[in-house]
């Protein structure tokens, strides 16, 4: 899915070798058993973090402990990303922030903690208390644990966790050790729901509202989106939605769209498409797919084909960089 590292990071030659390659996790013997050991292409360390880490605003309250959680690989140094880690009233791991030191995702979007309590504020202001927020499983629990929102959907399979392309020989022992981990204290009948939250992502908007209005029945609904849920409902549902990227140097601008456009006729590609600006590049989210067009989560986020202030069955509240947030209207159930 993706494949190159940040100019100003690291080596645009070693870090995919390693994340292919050596990075090994020797799993403890259980019991008096001589399986081999599973080979996972990283090694994760959580650790205690200072208890101002995250920088709290006016919406959040006291969250608890905080933890660190570092994602490495033998041989570079550094950690490959970086998570800032709450916890739930439930046991439930919380990512209060992201931090990606490459360019390909590891399991989740670079997302700040500022960028976080902004969000978040806007949500306790935007949204009444008896209305209840439908967002992807991560930031539901941000939701739920700043701004003290009703958002009930979640995922004992943590679904959407984004893979570098390195890691795709070993992804369903990532996927596995992964949902452990994300997935623990969440009820296995949750994951039904949220199964019916993507399949009405995955609709026409009229029919996806419908479908989103069926899963809270008599409540006030808000619906909370990022550009990288598109990127995790692919990952999850490849056979029915197709998504693909490419980075241009240089800040957004008239000059670096029209060197886009041009790539892209060259391509062939006449293909709708999202700007997100990437350290020292933007990168073009293209879909390749003229029919993916038309799903409702492609016209609740600012591909070129879509207009959010246009939608009939919702309404815009907020919007804030990759952060989309709309009210079902009261004829879409």
């Amino acid at each position: 899915m993706l494949e190159l590292l940040r100019t100003k990071r690291l080596s645009s030659v070693v870090l995919p070798l390693v994340l292919g390659g050596v990075g090994v996790l020797f799993l403890g013997w259980a019991g008096l058993s001589r399986a081999p050991p599973i080979a996972y292409p990283y090694q994760t360390e959580l650790s205690d973090a200072p208890a101002d880490a995250f920088k709290q605003g006016a919406s959040s309250e006291n969250i608890g402990p905080l933890k660190e959680l570092s994602f490495k690989v033998p041989g570079i140094h550094r950690p490959v990303a970086e998570a800032l880690i709450a916890r739930d009233a439930d046991g439930r791991a919380v990512p209060l922030n992201w931090q990606n030191y490459v360019t390909e995702p590891v399991l989740a979007a670079d997302l700040s903690s500022a960028e976080v309590n902004k969000v978040m504020a806007a949500i306790r202001e935007h949204v009444p208390s008896e209305a209840v927020v439908l967002s992807w499983w991560d930031l539901s629990r941000k939701i739920r644990l700043i701004s003290g929102r009703q958002a009930p959907l979640d995922d004992p399979f943590a679904r959407g966790l984004l893979l570098p392309a390195s890691w795709s020989d070993r992804e369903m022992i990532v996927r596995d050790r992964e949902r452990g981990f994300w997935g623990a204290n969440v009820p296995p009948d949750e994951g039904k729901t949220f199964e019916k939250y993507i399949d009405a992502l995955l609709m026409n908007e009229r029919d996806g509202a419908a479908a989103l209005a069926a899963l809270q029945p008599g409540k006030t609904v808000y619906v909370a989106v990022h550009l990288s849920d598109i990127w995790k409902i692919a990952s999850d549902r490849p056979d029915r939605i197709s998504l693909r990227y490419k980075d241009f140097p240089g800040s957004v601008s008239h000059g670096v769209i029209k060197a886009a456009r041009d790539w892209m006729t060259e391509q062939k590609l006449d293909a709708s498409f999202a700007v997100e600006p990437v350290g020292n590049a933007i990168r073009i989210h293209f879909l390749p797919k003229a029919s993916d067009a038309d799903l409702l989560i492609t016209k609740l986020l600012p591909f070129t084909t879509s207009n959010p202030l246009h939608l009939k069955n919702f309404k815009l509240v907020y919007q804030h960089r990759g952060f989309w947030i709309y009210q079902l209207t009261a004829d879409a159930a």
